[in-house]
Formats: C-alpha cells, sequence, structure tokens
C-alpha cells in the first residue's frame, strides 16, 4: 500500500467534485436512454434495417453493465479520481466521433468505446462522494446522485425527442461534449483525493472473462425474449450460456486469492437485500417507461411531446424530493423510509392502472406525482444504505456493485415491459395511432402490465424491510 492518506471528508471544494460527479453520472445515463428516441432517424439516415441498427443501443448498455465491476477493480490500483476523470474524457471523445461517425459499424464502434468511458466514471461515482461528504451529509449527496439516475432516465425520452425532431441524431451525442469538456477540466483542477492505492494489482483475468460472458449472455437472453415475444432455441443457448458463466464465476471467485469481486459482501444481508430491492426499484420503472408512451400515443393519441411532459412529472418531484428525504434520513437515520417508499410507489402504481384502465389524464397525474414522492423517498435513502453497510475500505466494490443492480435491472424491466406488451397485444401494430377494438386491447393491455409493475414495487418493500431487521 501507499501512504497513509489525509482524511477528505469535508473539504472546502466538495461541492465542485459533486458537479463533476453528477455531470458525469446524468451524461452517461441519459445516453443510454436518448439513443432509443432517435432509433428510427439513425435507421433511415444509414439505409439499414432495424435489426442492425438497434445494436447501437444494446452495445452501449452491455459494454457498461459488463465493465463495472472490473473498472471498480482496477480503480485500487489508478486511485478513483484518476479513474473518474479518464472516463469522463473517453466518454466525451467518443460522443463526438458518434455524432461525426460516416457508417453503422463505426457508430457502433464508438458506442462500445462511450460504454466503457461510462463504466470507468460510474464504478466509482457513489464512492466519491461518500469520501468528500461528511457522514451528516451523504443521505442528502445521495439523494442528489439518485435525483441525477433519475431525472436522466425519465426524463431522457422527452429530451431526445426534443433534440432530434430541432436537430438531428447527431446532437444527442454533441451535446455531451461542451458538457463533457467542462466536467473534465473541472476534475483536473479539483478531484485530487487521498486513496489507499495497491501498488501492485492482481487482475483476475479468468473470473473477468467469465463475468463479461454472463453479462452479455444474461442481456442477450432477455433481448431475444422480447424481440420474439417467447422463448426461442437462441434464447435458451444465451440462457445456458449465462448459467454455466455465471456458476463458473461464483465457484471461482470463492476459491481465487485475488477475486474481481469480493463475493463474502453478499453475506452482509442489508447491503443484498438493499441491492435487491434496488433491482425491483428499476424494472418497476422501466415497465412503465416502455409501456406508457405505447398507451398515450396509441389509446389517447397523444404526440410524443406531450408523452415527454407527462413523464416529467415523476423525476420533477423526485429532483425536488429527494435531497430533501436524503436530509431526513441524515437527521433519524431510520432505515423505514425505504420499504415505506416501496410501499408508496407500489400503491401509486396500481392507481396509474386503474387510471389506464379508466383513460383518466387526471388519476394518472396524481398517480405519477404521488410515484415520485415515493421514490423520492426510497431511493435516496436506500442508495445511502448500500454504500454504508460495507466497511469503508469497501466503498469502491458497494458503488461498482449498485451501478451493477442498476444497468441489469434497467435492462430487465425494458425487456420484461416489451414482453408483457406483445404477448398481450400479439401481432397487432404498436407503432402508430391505434384505433377500435385494438385501442381497448392496447389499454387493457397497459392496465396489466402496470400492475405487474405495481406487485414488482411491492416485492421490493418486502425485500427493503427484510434487509432492515
Amino acid at each position: 500500500m501507499a501512504g497513509t492518506p489525509v482524511n477528505d471528508e469535508g473539504r472546502k471544494d466538495r461541492y465542485l467534485i459533486l458537479v463533476v460527479v453528477l455531470a458525469g453520472v446524468f451524461m452517461s445515463v441519459l445516453d443510454g436512454v436518448v439513443v432509443t428516441i432517435a432509433l428510427p432517424n439513425i435507421t433511415s439516415y444509414f439505409g439499414v434495417g432495424v435489426a442492425e441498427s438497434q445494436w447501437v443501443v444494446i452495445t452501449y448498455p452491455v459494454i457498461e453493465t459488463a465493465f463495472i465491476i472490473i473498472f471498480g477493480k482496477v480503480a485500487e490500483r489508478t486511485g478513483k479520481a484518476k479513474m473518474f476523470t479518464a472516463g469522463l474524457a473517453i466518454f466525451t471523445v467518443s460522443s463526438l466521433m458518434c455524432g461525426i461517425s460516416g457508417s453503422l459499424e463505426l457508430l457502433i464502434a464508438f458506442r462500445v468505446i462511450q460504454g466503457l468511458g461510462a463504466a470507468m466514471l460510474f464504478s466509482i461515482a457513489a464512492a466519491i462522494l461518500f469520501q468528500v461528504f461528511r457522514h451528516e451529509d451523504r443521505g442528502k449527496v445521495m439523494g442528489l446522485l439518485g435525483s441525477a439516475v433519475a431525472v436522466a432516465m425519465l426524463a431522457g425520452p422527452a429530451i431526445g425527442g426534443f433534440i432530434v425532431a430541432g436537430l438531428g441524431w447527431q446532437y444527442i451525442f454533441w451535446i455531451n461534449v461542451p458538457v463533457g469538456v467542462f466536467a473534465v477540466l473541472l476534475a483536473l483542477k479539483t478531484l485530487h483525493l487521498n486513496d489507499h492505492v495497491v501498488e501492485r494489482l492482481r487482475m483476475d483475468y479468468t473470473g473477468s472473462i467469465l463475468w463479461i460472458v454472463a453479462i452479455i449472455s444474461l442481456m442477450l437472453t432477455m433481448g431475444e425474449m422480447a424481440s420474439a415475444a417467447g422463448i426461442t432455441a437462441l434464447a435458451i443457448l444465451f440462457m445456458a450460456a449465462f448459467g454455466l458463466s455465471l456458476t463458473g464465476f461464483t465457484v471461482w471467485e470463492m476459491r481465487t486469492p485475488d477475486p474481481l469481486l469480493d463475493v463474502s459482501v453478499f453475506r452482509v444481508r442489508a447491503f443484498t437485500f438493499a441491492g435487491l430491492s434496488m433491482a425491483m426499484f428499476f424494472i418497476s420503472s422501466n415497465i412503465v417507461s416502455v409501456v406508457g408512451p405505447f398507451y398515450y400515443e396509441g389509446v389517447l393519441g397523444y404526440g410524443p411531446e406531450t408523452v415527454g411532459l407527462i413523464f416529467m412529472i415523476l423525476p420533477a418531484v423526485m429532483m425536488f424530493g429527494s435531497p430533501l428525504t436524503g436530509r431526513m434520513y441524515d437527521r433519524t437515520h431510520s432505515r423505514h423510509y425505504s420499504p415505506v417508499g416501496q410501499l408508496i410507489r407500489s400503491g401509486s402504481l396500481f392507481l396509474l392502472a386503474f387510471g389506464f384502465l379508466w383513460q383518466d389524464l387526471v388519476t394518472m397525474l396524481v398517480a405519477f406525482a404521488i410515484m415520485g414522492l415515493g421514490s423520492a423517498l426510497f431511493k435516496s435513502v436506500n442508495d445511502t444504505e448500500v454504500m454504508i453497510t460495507l466497511p469503508k475500505e469497501k466503498a469502491a466494490v458497494a458503488s461498482s456493485v449498485s451501478a451493477t443492480f442498476r444497468n441489469l435491472s434497467i435492462t430487465i424491466g425494458t425487456s420484461l415491459g416489451t414482453m408483457l406488451l406483445v404477448f398481450q397485444m400479439g401481432k397487432v401494430d404498436l407503432n402508430g395511432a391505434l384505433a377500435g377494438p385494438a385501442a381497448s386491447t392496447l389499454a387493457m393491455a397497459a392496465t396489466i402490465s402496470v400492475m405487474v409493475a405495481g406487485f414488482v414495487s411491492l416485492a421490493g418493500a418486502v425485500i427493503s424491510y427484510l434487509g432492515n431487521r
């Protein structure tokens, strides 16, 4: 180990560091969402089919998820500050290159590099904030971090729609460049941390390969099942690859002296259950994110801009509510906020389902506002619990595992929402406005899908309660 570091806790420039971290996190989450809106334009621009262009969307979350834990491990040697700053720089440059790509193949290649940059900065974002903020401020800061993730994820479709319609698909990447340059310059000036760094990194290459195969095969399984609306031979093949690689990874990590992931962290009940409850949060949220636009456009006949404004209610409430609930947690340290927040979310999802069934916009808007309150109450507190349940020296592990839970559950939620719709709608065309029986079928399919999301959130409340016992 290097020399004993000076304590970074409570340093004067911590809020500048917060700006750097939130900028990086916001951009990386946003870029995982907005590309979906631009996919039709990208498809026609390059004159290819959706089967080819969809890789522009798929490669980014797959690469990011597969490498988050790996870069969290590498940060033990480089230090968190260098890892985060390098990730910001790579993400910014690759965003520029995505926008000027002259072929689909180049665009996909730069999306891979962009995913690597996102994995580097996301792997240790929470750990950096925990290092520089005082103990009594950590709930508030986790609330702000949760707000950045939620606003980017939920407002992404609206932001992407306006950018693509007004400027073109290239600008969903180029908009990152000025923000990224500013964040990199600010990081170079302020992000100097007193880290413990190992003198020699003992990288677990076998574990890394098994982990990458497991993550990629899981995401390909979900993608294939969503595309085919069922279990195909290819989905079974991907599923088998996932099972074998994950089993091999777990056995190897338990036996190797220098594991990629210290699996002993999952023996900490509070940490594991907080992570599982977080997964339920993102799965239920993404079911709504997938189903909602189809319902509003196909049943109510709203345009993309109106749909975007409706979906802005939830992140707007979270943006203001998360720091407040984080501050409440800092004062009381009550773990009951997390399960109560999930219960509120579950109730709001059931209310939203009835709004879909009744085609009552007021009920839907109220449901989104209540969902925002429940999400704010849950997210900031749960994120803090994930970080503080492990020893301080394992902060980077907690940060990278938490980010991996998030990415995996987003993918699962998106695929589950797609499957729920397709299973119920059959061969009905979901593109464009629907009328007559098709619209009523979509309304019922959306209602059932959102009710499923409500039960998922209810399961998250139970998991959170059991983890706090």
